[in-house]
């Protein structure tokens, strides 16, 4: 006789898979703040979450890469890519794994018509119907079979394919670890850039306005000589076009200054940056050969280091390419927790079944051309990135060597800047010159302090330069190096 669920039997058939469904989705529930934490691990090391920038606040440069560290989406996203890296690892190593999976189904079909032959001669004629219900289905009305099983189905692949696959895996998330570090410094020396870019122009606008004040004075002058016939029309319209495109000159830099900050305000994400910015300058560096930091950039250097992974996986992808032409093996093993007349079923079934392949029409040959295009294309990029970093490296160590030798140039000119002022002094004092040359001396001098303290900050831009070229600028590298304030210079009184 056929077999019907009854009401206890859709229970033992619901509970299992009610209890499989509950375990999915307590996996599915990801710690994100943890994941987060994977690639601030990397960025920050033990270094404390800094606090967010307070308006009117004023910032250091020090704390201006601190909170880029911190804060700048872009480094978040490079660090997405470095945690994607990590769960592929993880994806390739489960190639190494069985895999269990409850696959309940219930079917309804309709019963077959007519009568089945009898079994044995003489024997009355059965129904189909009732010979596929006694074969496992349940006839709920004569004309519709329903069956319901809930198996367990576990499964494993071997393939030689899965451990280059899994080394190129692991040799991935070493090399996007070295690009993220890179992303770092690269992002690190744009927020100092800035930052100097920033304090250079408010200095010029400082200058700017001074010169405004000088260019009015002119003006002013010529226009009482005019008024004389001491001057001509001449020299009044050339005073007025020196004070228009000084005027000119000061709205450029104050411009500047607003965009400077907004910029930097972007790579710190901050809302804005409207405090004061401490402006300091790097001691010089002993001398030392150019030789020296480019082996230590061959050494440290991030983006190359992950040049040579890259390479490292491209040979392992070519491996797994050459390995699509063994053989692999796959076992399947099925276990029935629930079956139609279960007494007269299998409990369990396994098949081990193999594929070699024979012919696929060249698509293996074709994965084996690829991989083997992409090594080349790899070592290919990794070379000119080395020479690129060679040439990188000796163009920042010319940079500071070759500011330096202007920076005491302009020393020259600001002394002699100085001299020139305090000689035009005694002149107005002695009643051999008019106050237009004190504030024309004042002037030059002024701009020679400008020109003196850019260059300073620029060569502080430059080593920075070069410690990025050489792969050690991080969110600590200001904490190491010796800082000052810019040389004192002769002040303008």
């Amino acid at each position: 006789m056929p077999r019907t669920i009854t009401g206890r039997g859709w229970i033992s058939a619901t509970v299992p898979c009610l209890c499989v469904a509950a375990a999915l989705l307590a996996g599915c529930v990801v710690d994100q703040g943890k994941e987060v934490q994977t690639y601030r691990d990397v960025l920050d090391g033990n270094r404390p979450r800094p606090r967010r920038l307070e308006l009117g606040e004023a910032l250091t440069l020090e704390r201006a890469l601190a909170l880029a560290n911190a804060d700048n989406e872009q480094l978040a996203s490079q660090g997405e890519t470095y945690l994607q890296a990590l769960i592929a690892k993880n994806r390739a190593f489960s190639a190494f794994l069985p895999t269990v999976s409850f696959q309940p189904n219930f079917t309804v079909e309709q019963a077959p018509r007519g009568n089945a032959t009898p079994a044995t001669p003489g024997a009355p004629a059965t129904s189909a119907a009732t010979v596929a219900a006694t074969e496992g289905g349940f006839v709920q009305d004569g004309s519709i079979l329903r069956r319901f099983e809930a198996p367990v189905v576990g499964g494993m692949n071997f393939s030689f394919r899965n451990v280059p696959l899994y080394k190129a895996a692991e040799i991935e998330v070493a090399q996007q670890r070295q690009l993220l570090l890179d992303a770092q410094a690269t992002i690190l020396l744009n927020v100092a850039q800035t930052y100097y870019q920033v304090v250079i122009a408010m200095r010029q606008v400082g200058v700017l306005q001074h010169s405004l004040a000088l260019q009015d004075a002119r003006l002013a002058d010529m226009e009482g000589r005019f008024k004389v016939r001491l001057a001509l029309d001449l020299d009044v319209a050339q005073a007025r076009s020196n004070e228009s495109a000084t005027r000119v000159l000061l709205s450029h830099a104050s411009n500047d200054v607003r965009n400077g900050r907004r910029t930097l305000a972007l790579l710190i994400g901050a809302p804005q940056v409207d405090g004061p910015l401490v402006a300091t300058t790097l001691v010089p560096d002993p001398a030392i050969s150019a030789t020296y930091y480019v082996d230590r950039a061959f050494a440290r250097r991030q983006d190359l280091l992950a040049a040579g992974d890259a390479v490292k996986q491209a040979r392992y992808a070519v491996k797994a390419a050459i390995a699509e032409y063994y053989p692999t093996v796959s076992l399947n093993v099925a276990a029935y927790l629930y079956l139609e007349n279960y007494a007269d079923a299998s409990k369990w079934n396994g098949i081990l079944s193999g594929n070699l392949p024979i012919f696929t029409g060249g698509a293996i040959r074709a994965d084996v051309r690829d991989a083997w295009s992409r090594l080349r294309q790899a070592a290919l990029f990794e070379s000119y990135l080395r020479r690129e970093i060679d040439q990188g490296v000796r163009t920042a160590y010319d940079n500071v060597l070759t500011s330096g030798i202007v920076l005491a140039d302009l020393r020259s000119e600001v002394e002699a800047s100085s001299e020139a002022y305090r000689q035009s002094v005694q002149l107005v004092k002695s009643g051999l010159a008019i106050p237009l040359d004190v504030l024309t001396a004042q002037d030059s001098l002024l701009n020679a302090q400008l020109q003196y303290v850019s260059e300073s900050f620029g060569r502080t831009v430059f080593q920075l330069d070069l410690i990025r070229a050489v792969g050690d600028l991080d969110p600590t590298t200001t904490e190491k190096l010796p800082w000052a304030y810019p040389e004192a210079i002769p002040s303008v009184p």
